[in-house]
């Protein structure tokens, strides 16, 4: 806004420069009038640009600006003895600019500054009216009035296609987001809700002014309500945990954020609901903890490494068999702790063979990190993702019974000596 009056007041103000010059060429003023002519009108806009880029809060500064130039405008008109034309435009510019700005009141409260103005400036000037303006002066005040309209109407009109595109922008995205995202007030009231709610919520249960966690669970809902309380008194974001009874009858869990809306004053009178699905998450989580609990209390050793062999769990029983703690193994290759006691290509060909097959089992020699030896069955099976590439290796195994002796080789696949 600040950049858009600036464009507008450096326009006008340079228009009026010529106006006033040719009604002060007409009655011959002297050379004061000349320089604050100047100073007014050629060279303030640029400074008054430069306090609103400048200042920590620009709509204010831009508004103090807007008052100024009332102010000035005003003192002109009356050091001028109110000339008719030139007062009518100056008063009509103001109000309207700070009217399509501000709205009606600040637009009304720019006329009285600029009356106040012209008021104080009619003392020193002296309690007469102008002569009449010039056909050229006041033809240029027409002109310019007509001009000056036109231009804050197509500054209007632009901004509001601009508006118009933004909320379409914005409305798009809230409408496709997968994301839950809505308004607040301080009371955990809907003020808005996107249409992505829907697919979880009744409409009606989304109403303006309806209870936002009426259908949350009884565990979450006070607790939802009190930190929508604090972020508002706090004017700082909160998480929230959340579930939601959705239109099947089902709770579903949110990773939710409330946030107060940027610029509202404390306590915030509304904030951004925003609500991440995290229900499949969870359960994938919690399907994820039974399994490892299965598999730490497995009595067969089991590995875990990913496609390129580089190892990426084991459970307590590897620790027990093989001696070694997850702590030395994990991020180690495979091939570091392969049993020196086999054939040279043993293993090489056991994964051939699961490459070719899937799978793989057999007996070998092995010896523990202690140095003692024993007679381990092992299996190798292929993970494949959706398009059948292989992303991991489970090798699972146990001890058999004390090998041999001289069985320096150990026992092949399916039982054959290697």
């Amino acid at each position: 806004m600040a950049r858009i009056n600036y464009a507008i007041r450096a326009g006008s103000f340079a228009y009026c420069f010529l106006v006033l010059a040719i009604h002060g060429a007409e009655r011959g003023v002297g050379a004061i009038f000349w320089t604050a002519l100047a100073l007014q009108f050629l060279v303030y806009p640029h400074l008054a640009y430069l306090h609103a880029r400048r200042a920590a809060d620009s709509a204010r500064a831009e508004r103090i600006n807007l008052h100024v130039d009332a102010a000035f405008l005003g003192l002109w008109i009356g050091a001028l003895h109110f000339p008719l034309w030139i007062a009518y435009a100056a008063a009509f510019s103001i109000t309207l600019n700070a009217t399509v700005v501000f709205g009606i009141a600040r637009g009304a409260f720019c006329f009285a500054i600029f009356c106040a103005g012209a008021a104080i400036a009619l003392p020193a000037a002296g309690f007469e009216l102008a002569q009449p303006t010039s056909r050229l002066v006041t033809t240029l005040c027409v002109v310019g009035s007509f001009g000056y309209s036109c231009a804050v109407g197509a500054v209007v009109y632009s901004l509001r296609d601009r508006l118009r595109e933004s909320e379409s922008r914005y409305r798009l995205l809230a409408e496709n987001a997968a994301d839950l995202v809505a308004l607040v007030d301080t009371d955990g009231n809907w003020l808005y809700a996107s249409p992505s709610f829907e697919a979880v919520l009744k409409r009606q249960e989304l109403a303006p002014g309806t209870d936002a966690f009426a259908y949350a669970h009884q565990d979450d809902a006070e607790k939802a309500r009190m930190a929508v309380r604090r972020a508002a008194a706090t004017l700082q974001s909160r998480p929230i945990a959340l579930r939601l009874l959705d239109r099947t009858g089902r709770f579903r869990q949110y990773q939710a954020t409330v946030t107060p809306v940027k610029g509202e004053p404390r306590p915030a009178r509304r904030l951004v609901l925003a609500l991440r699905d995290v229900t499949d998450l969870r359960e994938s989580e919690e399907r994820l903890l039974v399994a490892a609990h299965a598999l730490e209390g497995m009595t067969q050793a089991i590995m875990i490494t990913g496609g390129d062999g580089t190892i990426l769990s084991v459970n307590r029983a590897y620790t027990e068999t093989t001696g070694r703690g997850a702590d030395e193994v994990v991020g180690q290759p495979e091939k570091m702790f392969r049993s020196p006691l086999v054939r040279e290509g043993f293993f090489d060909d056991a994964l051939a063979a699961v490459l070719r097959k899937g799978f793989w089992s057999g007996t070998h020699s092995a010896k523990r990190k202690s140095g003692a030896v024993y007679l381990e069955w092992r299996s190798i099976r292929a993970v494949r993702d959706a398009a059948g590439a292989i992303t991991h290796f489970v090798h699972s195994f146990y001890e058999v019974s004390v090998p041999r002796n001289g069985n320096e080789g150990g026992i092949a696949a399916n039982g054959r000596e290697a």
